[in-house]
């Protein structure tokens, strides 16, 4: 089922999709391992005069290339404010997890249960910066966002979802695909989602949903949410939502699966989220 909305135009969802944080900064979070300590702070000097803080700012930040909607983050994607919390505009892009991957190589991040710390390497070649970084784990998407000064999208308020909270408004990024009107509707006011296709799109391209000013929350890819579970005997899993650019049936933000928490898949990014 589709509400349909006013359609935007074509400049206005682009400009959405390039508006991106400053680069990654210092790495309070991270422990650096012996031989790469002094990688991640040579990266750390080059990242300061990046592009994409210079587009930032073209875009609507503030002269450090901070986000004009104020969300706090130091990284990736601009947050969209909807309510009580930020969201980030679009999935995090290869590019974006690029500048990370390079800035934090030879790093442990601590994410927390039921995570093992993760060791940050660099990213390999991809064809296309544009696109949403997939093929990444669970914890890795929650290091990017615990580095970028956001978190995995979780629960309003902050941690974790429980299990019978996925398809709740409790959830950020439930509720902002919805708009916290309606459960299970995505709010369309462009009706370009990527949902049958062979391969996915630039981040941005289209499919503004319940929170004016988000993109692709159905369909383009699959994105992971803050809701580990831990069965008693059994690997830990985690949640994704929304549908892939092959799930033409995903149509609605009630949309889920899962898999291990190691689990890579070609169809499965993430964004993330801030108080």
């Amino acid at each position: 089922m589709r509400l349909l909305l006013s359609r935007l135009g074509a400049g206005a969802f682009i400009a959405a999709a390039l508006v991106r944080c400053s680069s990654f900064g210092s790495a309070a979070d991270a422990t650096p391992e012996a031989s790469d300590a002094s990688d991640a702070s040579d990266a750390a000097s080059e990242d300061s005069t990046s592009p994409v803080e210079a587009s930032t700012a073209d875009a609507g930040g503030d002269a450090r290339g901070r986000c004009a909607s104020g969300c706090p983050g130091s990284a990736g994607p601009c947050g969209v404010r909807a309510g009580a919390f930020c969201i980030d505009a679009t999935e995090v892009t290869v590019a974006d997890y690029r500048a990370f991957a390079e800035q934090a190589k030879g790093t442990s991040i601590d994410v927390g249960s039921p995570c093992a710390p993760v060791k940050i390497t660099a990213l390999g070649v991809r064809p296309d910066e544009t696109l949403p970084m997939t093929s990444v784990t669970f914890c890795e998407a929650r290091a990017f966002c615990k580095r970028a000064g956001k978190r995995l999208c979780g629960r309003i308020g902050g941690g974790p979802l429980a299990p019978g909270e996925v398809g709740a408004q409790v959830s950020e990024w439930f509720n902002a695909c919805t708009g916290g009107t309606a459960d299970g509707i995505h709010l369309l006011s462009d009706g370009g989602c990527q949902l049958e296709s062979d391969a996915s799109r630039a981040a941005g391209s289209g499919c503004q949903g319940g929170v004016p000013g988000v993109f692709d929350m159905v369909g383009n890819v699959w994105e992971w949410i803050d809701q580990p579970n831990i069965p008693d005997g059994a690997s830990p899993t985690a949640a994704f939502q929304g549908g892939g650019y092959e799930h033409p049936a995903s149509t609605n933000c009630g949309a889920g699966s899962g898999a291990g928490i190691d689990f890579r898949g070609a169809d499965v990014g993430f964004r993330c989220c801030s108080p």
